[in-house]
């Protein structure tokens, strides 16, 4: 049972992939991956542009804040793939956002209760943040928002790779986006379901509540203490009964 006081916390960050958005990341990222190879695969050796693309997420996920998760991506990926047209092959990544991405949304349906819920929160005056792992262009977020019956004006920061410079779970990810917000740790809730990528969260003081419906949970050393934990719509129950 949560003891902190929700009338001192204004803002709540929440989590895309399998919190308002009803699906499992880990089958999502195959299809997505399988996409884009295929978007390339004429012109670029499928195993080498996933190593390449495998290693630019994985140098996101390092990145020290001194540049945006694009600009360590885009480095990281050119130096492993012999492509003399990079504005080429960056059109290539563009296309597959404006055209195959929207098909790996086929099939996905929106979450009434989610797009209630967003709704109510708005109504009642809280400032939302989108804090997806800023791993994707906004392009590719935005559609996945769609896909969750959601839009871009909901959310007063949507966290993506061109404008972000740390990423989950790094903890200075969400020190970056409380600055963004230009807000304090005591002022916000973090809600998501992976256990240690949004529960690392309350290490700042963020205070933090689990959504069990498609909990990720990797049973690393480290506990994670939460202050609430439930299924969405249990966590719907909860806001319109404390909010």
């Amino acid at each position: 049972m949560i003891t902190i006081n929700l009338e001192e916390r204004d803002t709540i960050l929440f989590d895309l992939d399998g919190t308002l958005l009803r699906v499992n990341f880990d089958h999502f990222l195959k299809d997505y991956f399988k996409g884009l190879t295929n978007e390339i695969k004429d012109i670029l050796d499928p195993q080498i542009f996933m190593n390449a693309l495998l290693k630019g997420t994985d140098d996101m996920a390092k990145n020290n804040g001194k540049v945006t998760n694009q600009e360590v991506f885009m480095k990281t990926f050119f130096s492993m793939v012999d492509v003399e047209d990079k504005e080429g092959m960056k059109a290539r990544f563009d296309h597959f956002y404006r055209v195959g991405f929207k098909k790996l949304g086929q099939g996905i349906e929106a979450d009434d209760n989610v797009v209630e819920l967003i709704a109510y929160l708005k109504e009642l005056g809280y400032n939302l943040a989108l804090t997806t792992n800023p791993l994707f262009p906004k392009e590719a977020i935005l559609e996945r928002m769609k896909w969750a019956g959601l839009k871009e004006e909901d959310f007063d920061l949507i966290t993506t790779y061109e404008i972000m410079h740390y990423s989950k779970p790094n903890i200075n990810y969400y020190q970056e986006v409380l600055d963004n917000l230009g807000i304090t740790a005591d002022q916000a809730i973090m809600v998501g379901n992976d256990l240690q990528e949004d529960m690392v969260a309350g290490d700042l003081g963020i205070s933090t509540f689990l959504v069990t419906d498609f909990l990720i949970d990797r049973e690393e050393k480290e506990e994670f203490d939460t202050d609430w934990k439930g299924s969405m719509l249990e966590f719907k129950d909860y806001v319109e009964e404390n909010f």
